[in-house]
């Protein structure tokens, strides 16, 4: 008996949906996605890498949803885990054979907190960058400057949370690619004695569509709708201290000059207010005024 015959019918694929940074270098492999990621962001915590290699730069939630817990499909095809736990589980996997292969270093300086990673020379040559690799910071300043928790507040893990936002789409962003400050640094002047150099952001979009946010009262109302183009840059600015007024109206109209918006990231409300006053005082126009804007961080991602 003649066996039934299944006739393949071809159909198109559906339509892929794309990433808020596309452009970004992003190839095919998870090794060269968190080398890359490394090399850009200097300092990266393993918690960030899960969100990175995510297809949407989600967030890990607290506990897995029951689709994953019930996939019986072999652990190397499964979906990016959601969770936390399993999340840092793979990325762990991942990290160590990057690290056995001489690309990154791993350091853990709190046993409750995610490990970090940086990318090394041989790491940062096998991506073709000739940059200079940068190592962890000295013993005594590894607290101030990696610890994340409700005593101390880590610049580095909030640039890179906050890339992360932007990539998928928060804060409105439009889609767009990323510069961190390494990519930054090399295009700047060289540092010289009695050359001023511009204010280096904590990263830029370069904007690959059009976009806009809503200039909006205290009350909330709209006062305005501020829109941006394609091919014009956002300067991206992580307020984790606070300046002193002198130097934040230093700041504000340098970063004017060379961006055609800035976006700045407040940690506090104190920080919201200082550069709201900086804002007022440094520009003489309400134009210039409107093309900085200013976020509350706790708005956008938790802040211990």
């Amino acid at each position: 008996m003649e066996k039934n015959r299944t006739t393949n019918k071809k159909t198109r694929p559906a339509p892929r949906r794309q990433r808020r940074d596309a452009g970004s270098r992003r190839s095919t492999t998870r090794d060269i996605d968190i080398l890359h990621l490394g090399a850009e962001q200097t300092f990266v915590r393993f918690d960030t890498v899960g969100e990175w290699l995510a297809p949407d730069y989600s967030p890990a939630t607290d506990l897995p949803p029951p689709a994953q817990l019930e996939d019986s499909t072999p652990p190397a095809k499964r979906a990016w885990p959601q969770d936390l736990r399993h999340r840092l589980m793979a990325v762990s996997r991942l990290m160590r054979k990057l690290e056995s292969q001489g690309y990154v270093e791993i350091i853990q300086p709190w046993a409750n907190q995610p490990a970090w990673f940086r990318v090394t020379t041989r790491g940062l040559r096998s991506l073709n960058l000739d940059w200079e690799e940068i190592p962890f910071p000295e013993a005594e300043d590894v607290e101030a400057r990696l610890r994340h928790d409700r005593y101390y507040t880590s610049h580095n893990h909030m640039v890179n949370e906050v890339r992360l936002l932007l990539a998928r789409g928060g804060a409105g962003a439009p889609l767009h690619t990323w510069r961190g400050e390494r990519a930054i640094e090399e295009i700047l002047p060289l540092r010289e004695y009695g050359t001023r150099r511009p204010h280096k952001a904590d990263g830029i979009l370069y904007l690959q569509e059009d976009g806009s946010w809503d200039l909006r009262a205290s009350n909330g109302t709209v006062l305005q709708t501020i829109t941006m183009q394609a091919q014009q840059i956002i300067g991206i600015e992580v307020e984790c201290t606070q300046k002193s007024n002198k130097r934040l109206l230093e700041i504000l109209p340098d970063l004017l000059e060379h961006h055609d918006f800035v976006w700045y990231f407040c940690l506090n409300n104190s920080i919201r207010q200082a550069v709201s006053v900086a804002r007022r005082d440094a520009f003489t126009n309400d134009e210039q005024r409107q093309r900085i804007r200013i976020l509350k961080l706790e708005e956008y991602l938790p802040c211990p």
